[in-house]
């Protein structure tokens, strides 16, 4: 109870109450515009918190990202068009709904769902991952390499329907992640006589160029002339009532069980926990044939599903410093860029700046309440600004944003390769949140691969003959082809 105060003692500041609120603004808005997503935001901000104090960034980034997932839905009721790839469901009742005449009652739904899935998953995030760290306080570097294994093998499962080609995303991820000075003996790997790359490539500028500039050039090649201001519907009364609460608190808490679950395994995602809990949901209901033509318990599953990942995503990064998806990886680039690290040694190093976000992550998912329930009706104001606008803030955000991080020059050119890099992902089909992984925990998995074999004297027997290290060893071999089992299956039972 004392780091919960703690946590408390540093959220209570104006300076990180003033971030919590403007983040969520920031990914209220961003969220809701289709193309733009809650992680380019959080690429983007993260060299503007390299000024602010740790506590006010992380909080900053906290409250981008939950209310970023629950901006989604706005755009995916009045437009039918999913402001984020996790509000993909949402559309299927939520717009629906809108042209019914109830975009109110749906947007209604859609805030309280994403505020109860977000504490839901915040209690969870605070309660858990102590728990999960001081049992990590006994790994060696055996498990330690295990852990970053599995990392690395849930590449295959965020690769989507295509794993030949995440598989090569991982690849190329991995050997951007041996670029540099090797970490024992100093010798240049892959740096080509370029002393800007022997400290290696920056993340925070590769990350910028895979999100950002990949949605100025994805907005320059789909600009659209004509506005669809004209076709959105006109919002009422957002506020549900106490009694349409009640109702839906069933929905709500399976649906936030569900993402919550479904955000602590590595590489799971939104849109698994979105579409499980829809399809509960469903087979739930009295009615099943109403889900798709605007039933409210199609828009109140999938919203709490997908804001109650954004707590589990964070236990795994914060309890063993392995991020699970490219979100995580984000916010482990914000960490280090303040010289601190994730893992147990967070807890024990750092109790007030971690407990600090658990505190700002809950107060972030409460402020979304009134935020949503006052301004959703103003929201056709903001859909309505052209993508030629926010395409150009998006890029001079990317620049100087890099730029003034190491005020380098080369890591405007690393932002500007990565971002064709994305582009070139994007057009072939190519999975970039494979490569991202592979990227952060690549060094991690190799450094702890040496250290363990140093103490086991060069031998590999520490895979087998330590049980936990076994353990996860099979786990992340299980993770890794449990993919190719299962469309191996689907294609046969087709067949059949």
């Amino acid at each position: 109870m004392s780091s919960i105060f703690l946590g408390f003692q540093t959220v209570a500041s104006p300076m990180v109450l003033l971030f919590l609120v403007l983040g969520c603004v920031v990914g209220l808005v961003i969220g809701a515009l289709p193309g733009l997503t809650g992680n380019m935001a959080i690429a983007l901000m993260v060299p503007m918190t390299f000024g602010m104090q740790p506590s006010v960034g992380l909080a900053f980034l906290a409250a981008i990202y939950c209310s970023s997932i629950y901006g989604g839905s706005i755009s995916a009721i009045l437009l039918g068009i999913p402001g984020t790839i996790s509000s993909f469901a949402t559309t299927l009742d939520g717009y629906p709904l809108a042209k019914q005449g109830k975009a109110g009652l749906a947007l209604g739904t859609s805030t309280m769902a994403s505020v109860f899935g977000g504490l839901f998953s915040a209690l969870v995030l605070m309660f858990l991952t102590p728990v999960l760290a001081d049992f990590a306080l006994k790994f060696g570097p055996g498990e330690y390499f295990a852990i970053s294994l599995l990392g690395i093998a849930c590449i295959t499962s965020i690769s989507g329907d295509n794993i030949p080609k995440g598989l090569l995303s991982g690849m190329i991820g991995l050997l951007i992640a041996v670029i540099g000075m090797d970490p024992q003996n100093g010798t240049p790997r892959l740096t080509f006589g370029n002393v800007n790359l022997l400290s290696g490539i920056s993340l925070v500028a590769s990350l910028i160029g895979l999100f950002g500039i990949v949605s100025v050039m994805k907005t320059a090649e789909a600009c659209k002339n004509v506005k669809t201001t004209s076709t959105m519907p006109t919002v009422d009364n957002v506020w549900i009532g106490w009694k349409e609460c009640m109702r839906q608190f069933p929905v709500w808490l399976r649906a936030s069980v569900i993402g919550t679950i479904v955000g602590i395994i590595p590489g799971a995602g939104t849109n698994v926990a979105t579409f499980m809990a829809y399809d509960i949901e469903k087979k739930l209901s009295g009615d099943p044939d109403s889900f798709g033509n605007g039933n409210v318990n199609g828009v109140a599953a999938p919203e709490a599903a997908n804001n109650a990942v954004t707590g589990g995503s964070l236990v795994p990064l914060l309890a063993l410093g392995v991020p699970g998806n490219s979100t995580s990886a984000l916010f482990l680039g914000a960490i280090m860029i303040h010289g601190m690290r994730t893992g147990p040694v967070f807890f024990t190093e750092h109790p007030d700046i971690i407990y600090g976000l658990f505190i700002s992550i809950i107060i972030a998912n409460i402020i979304m309440a009134p935020l949503g329930i006052f301004t959703l009706r103003y929201m056709k104001t903001i859909l309505s600004v052209p993508e030629e606008l926010l395409a150009g803030i998006i890029l001079a955000f990317c620049v100087t944003g890099v730029f003034a991080l190491a005020t380098n020059p080369f890591d405007v050119l690393v932002l500007i390769v990565f971002g064709l890099i994305g582009y070139f992902c994007y057009k072939f089909k190519i999975p970039t949140a494979p490569m991202i992984v592979a990227m952060v925990l690549g060094s991690m998995t190799e450094n702890n691969l040496r250290q363990a074999l140093i103490a086991s004297k060069g031998s590999w027997n520490f895979l087998y003959t330590q049980p936990l290290t076994l353990t996860i060893v099979s786990i992340a071999l299980l993770s890794f082809f449990f993919p190719f089992i299962a469309a191996l299956i689907k294609k046969r039972t087709k067949k059949a």
